[in-house]
């Protein structure tokens, strides 16, 4: 069964994922490496006892014979077979020419390279093995890709001759430096870039460092290819560079930059929408919760039809809030004005006092609360509404309710009236108020009040905004 490097690094070694994410990288180029050397390539990662290491990934040269007639993928390369590796695991050095064993006891040359992470840790590394007894000639390889860099050198070179339809059709942003930096060719992606950076028109014959500051701690690198992440103001690009030599001579420096601002942002929002989700569930949960012990709190009561009515209204409050999350353009927060102007037109529809007709207003401002804060206030609000409809306009034909709401000195202020009889502690001490209380002293750490007032009664809930976004 064919098993990838991520399975392989998992059970075998200890690299973390952005480790394993490097390993899989290199390895897209290691078939294409191997044609062009006709070796056979491999790369090996550290094992778990930090003595041996594993094979996770190979390539063999399609147009010349293998060393190797079966896959040796997630298999061990032992210390005392493959020194080399071993060397370069433990000191990050690379290794060239050394005598190994093979897995097939074969013996080989092997080249090893050490790869890195971002922190300059060994995580891996890359072998070329060439067979002895066939005697290929190494010097010939040598020779042959530096013929190959140069012949890229000069199609490079005579880009600056010509305006070249095929590099003004990359997306990627190519400039062709002089080994004093200065630029050479670019193609259009790499104008519209400098000009958008750095404001000025003239760009051939200027120097890069001048034109692209961040350019400088990559150019000033020694080594052959370089590819570094970078910020930018407000973008994310990649840089990569290649040094391009002749006869051990540096002739010039390509420079290749992709923007990646929007994939980064699109990684960002998904992990976002990750958390948002998990904290979704969560809160779900707990809205379960709170349903649950508000029925057991009823079934208490056992008061009949009104109390399965009173805990429906409930439910619904609770259920008001994620409609409210449905319809918002923000991802965790609801639209109090519209929360509570919909929880007092349910209320009023399945309202418990059928002999008084009873008007609801509504006065605030549109502010946005999170939605956990929002279902313990769509609670509270329900409630006051609820007394207010089953005590305050008995023997009436008509009655008020206005509700208010607004940010006061950083606190959320709500205000529930009437224009009924009046309450009165002896005979308006109810589950409601019980919960209305509960809420907004554990859940909000608020305060709450009702009284008597000359016109009827007057309850009022202040709580501390917390991460509260006004409109």
């Amino acid at each position: 069964m064919h098993r990838t490097i991520q399975e392989l690094c998992i059970e075998y070694t200890t690299l973390a994922r952005s480790d394993i994410d490097i390993i899989i990288e290199k390895s897209k180029s290691l078939q294409l490496t191997a044609d062009l050397t006709q070796a056979n390539l491999f790369i090996d990662c550290p094992a778990k006892d930090g003595k041996h290491a594993i094979v996770v990934a190979e390539a063999k040269p399609a147009h010349a014979p293998s060393l190797y007639s079966k896959p040796v993928v997630g298999k061990y390369a032992y210390a005392s077979f493959e020194p080399a590796v071993a060397f370069t695991h433990k000191t990050g050095k690379p290794m060239k020419r050394m005598r190994a064993i093979t897995q097939e006891a074969k013996y080989v040359k092997q080249s090893v390279v050490p790869i890195k992470n971002e922190n300059g840790e060994t995580i891996g590394s890359l072998i070329m093995e060439e067979d002895v007894s066939e005697q290929v000639d190494h010097e010939n390889k040598v020779k042959a890709l530096s013929e190959t860099n140069e012949q890229l050198s000069q199609t490079l070179i005579g880009l600056t001759e010509q305006d070249s339809i095929i590099s003004n059709m990359i997306q990627e942003s190519l400039l062709l430096l002089h080994p004093k930096g200065r630029i050479l060719y670019y193609n259009s992606c790499a104008g519209c870039l400098i000009k958008e950076l750095d404001g000025k028109a003239e760009i051939l014959d200027t120097y890069i460092h001048d034109r692209l500051p961040f350019i400088t701690g990559i150019y000033d690198n020694s080594e052959g290819i370089l590819q570094q992440e970078v910020n930018v103001g407000n973008k994310v690009l990649e840089v990569k560079q290649i040094i391009l030599v002749n006869q051990r001579q540096i002739t010039g420096v390509l420079v290749v930059i992709r923007d990646l601002t929007e994939l980064r942002e699109k990684e960002r929002q998904l992990m976002v929408k990750s958390a948002v989700i998990q904290e979704i569930h969560h809160r779900v949960k707990n809205n379960l919760q709170t349903v649950s012990s508000l029925l057991r709190l009823q079934m208490k009561r056992g008061s009949g039809p009104e109390g399965i009515q009173q805990s429906l209204n409930r439910i619904s409050s609770i259920a008001a809030v994620h409609e409210e999350l449905l319809e918002s353009s923000k991802i965790d927060e609801v639209e109090i004005k519209q929360l509570i102007e919909r929880i007092g037109q349910m209320s009023i529809q399945s309202q418990m006092c059928a002999d008084a007709e009873v008007n609801i207003a509504f006065h605030g401002e549109e502010m946005y609360l999170k939605s956990d804060v929002a279902v313990s206030l769509a609670l509270t609000i329900n409630e006051l509404i609820q007394n207010c409809l089953k005590h305050a306009f008995t023997h009436q034909n008509q009655g008020n309710i206005t509700i208010y709401f607004s940010d006061v000195h950083d606190h959320f202020e709500v205000t529930v009236e009437d224009d009924g009889v009046g309450y009165t502690s002896s005979t308006q001490s109810s589950l409601g108020l019980d919960i209305v209380n509960t809420i907004v002293c554990h859940d909000l750490a608020g305060t709450f009040t009702i009284e008597k007032t000359k016109n009827g009664t007057k309850a009022v809930i202040t709580f501390p905004l917390k991460e509260v976004e006004a409109v």
